[in-house]
């Protein structure tokens, strides 16, 4: 995630000053209303951390990231964590290993080395480790939907010490990609119904889109991409407020029946009506109180009144 600082305009120059920053959200699984037997998921932004170039690296600021939310969830809980491929990298992979709950799904690079499963040969001496080496295009590509032909194989990669699952999708615009699972098709809850093989692995990579949406929406509807804040404490220190009210936003009408029909609705609706909603709670009902003791009551409770009136009318 990146933010551009305001001051960066007034020098005529793009990208001056940009902050990195890496973000950890969580997913949950829920029920969807309206298809019962299908599965969506509520991601939250758990942590962000601005990173700097004197400190730890992206990789180990995102493995420290995930280490802090496995401690909340539990260990006990069944984790995939799923990223772009900048992460597939040391730090991030090892926090995988080094977790028998935790399996991973990524897109991975495209020259990612891959290997047949090693044969067994009857020989005596230490098996081979890998087989065979090949190439991403020798995997056939035995699906295909209105937009992309996809095929799968089971292989070894220098990535993890076990066979995984590799993904070989192919696009006339995105060209051709890889992803990488830890899990057998078969091992994951279905999330839409009849999807099977590499289409499940793939729905749930499409989960990790939810995290992009949230970089814009924090940027458009919270304004983080304008701040104006210097020093590393003050920046996430805004981010964390900002944050929470998108936090609201997602959780409330989760939890909330008055708050049920925004469900469906999108993040400028919903951050209204919690504007609405505190306005109303913390300001109007708040100066009323205030006025009741006050000996000009009436004058002041007749604004407050005139005031709700054109907010509902501008609604």
């Amino acid at each position: 995630m990146k933010v551009l600082h305001d001051h960066a305009r007034h020098l005529g120059k793009e990208f001056v000053n940009a902050h990195d920053f890496v973000t950890l959200a969580v997913a949950f699984p829920m029920r969807a209303p309206a298809e019962p037997r299908s599965v969506q998921y509520l991601m939250v932004p758990f942590a962000c951390r601005m990173y700097q170039p004197e400190g730890d690296s992206k990789l180990k600021m995102a493995a420290n990231l995930a280490e802090q939310a496995l401690k909340i969830v539990g260990q006990q809980q069944h984790i995939i964590f799923e990223c772009d491929s900048w992460y597939p990298k040391k730090d991030v992979l090892n926090f995988v290993k080094d977790h028998d709950n935790v399996d991973f799904i990524a897109n991975i690079r495209k020259d990612t080395a891959l290997y047949q499963l090693p044969q067994r040969t009857g020989k005596r001496g230490r098996p081979r480790k890998y087989g065979q080496k090949f190439q991403t295009t020798d995997i056939v590509l035995t699906g295909q939907d209105k937009h992309y032909a996809v095929g799968m194989t089971k292989c070894m990669t220098k990535l993890f010490d076990q066979a995984v699952w590799i993904i070989r999708s192919q696009n006339c615009h995105e060209g051709e990609r890889l992803f990488i699972s830890t899990l057998p098709a078969q091992d994951l809850p279905e999330l839409t119904p009849h999807k099977t093989g590499f289409w499940r692995i793939l729905d749930y990579y499409n989960q990790r889109w939810k995290i992009e949406t949230y970089f814009y929406e924090i940027k458009k509807f919270w304004s983080f991409g304008s701040y104006q804040v210097r020093s590393q404490d003050k920046i996430e220190g805004l981010h964390f407020i900002a944050n929470l009210a998108y936090l609201l936003t997602q959780l409330l009408p989760q939890v909330r029946p008055e708050w049920q029909e925004l469900r469906g609705q999108g993040i400028s609706a919903r951050k209204n009506a919690l504007s609405r909603a505190i306005t109303k709670e913390r300001i109007f009902t708040s100066l009323a109180q205030a006025a009741q003791k006050h000996q000009n009551s009436e004058i002041i409770l007749q604004f407050i009144l005139d005031v709700g009136s054109k907010t509902r009318k501008n609604s």
